[in-house]
């Protein structure tokens, strides 16, 4: 008698054990036969322990229900904030790309000044290059 009562001791702990390990995460095999057994094992620690310890109540359920409205509430606010700052971004790269745009024309008027004086210099004679050398030359030292 002695005997079945450590057996029967020992069976529930082993079952308790495996219901405890299965509702971790532990017990999980890539086996469906081997998976099924196991989950059959702890399905009375399952029961017992959802009997024990209800999470169902109307209480649990209405809690839940608040939580997600307030959950909602939250993303709307997270979302409007977001959609802000991206507005803003994208105004701020608008702006960067005008900026960008309008150097890219000043460097083309540049070149364009660039290669009109290199064809005007290339024109001028030899006498007008020194005149021309000597008015910027002296216009510098008068400004100094």
């Amino acid at each position: 008698m002695k005997k079945w009562i450590i057996i029967i001791i020992v069976a529930i702990v082993v079952l308790i054990g495996v219901g405890i390990f299965y509702e971790a995460g532990y017990l999980h095999f890539k086996s469906s036969t081997l998976s099924a057994l196991v989950a059959a094992l702890a399905g009375p620690y399952m029961f017992i322990k959802n009997k024990l310890f209800n999470r169902n109540s109307p209480e649990s359920v209405n809690d839940i229900i608040n939580r997600a409205k307030d959950g909602l509430i939250n993303d709307e606010e997270h979302r409007s904030e977001y959609d802000t700052k991206e507005s803003e971004k994208e105004t701020e790269i608008s702006q960067l790309k005008a900026q960008v745009d309008n150097l890219s024309a000043q460097i083309q008027n540049k070149t364009a000044e660039e290669e009109a004086v290199h064809t005007a210099v290339r024109e001028m004679s030899t006498d007008e290059i020194s005149k021309e050398f000597e008015k910027l030359y002296y216009a510098n030292e008068k400004d100094d």
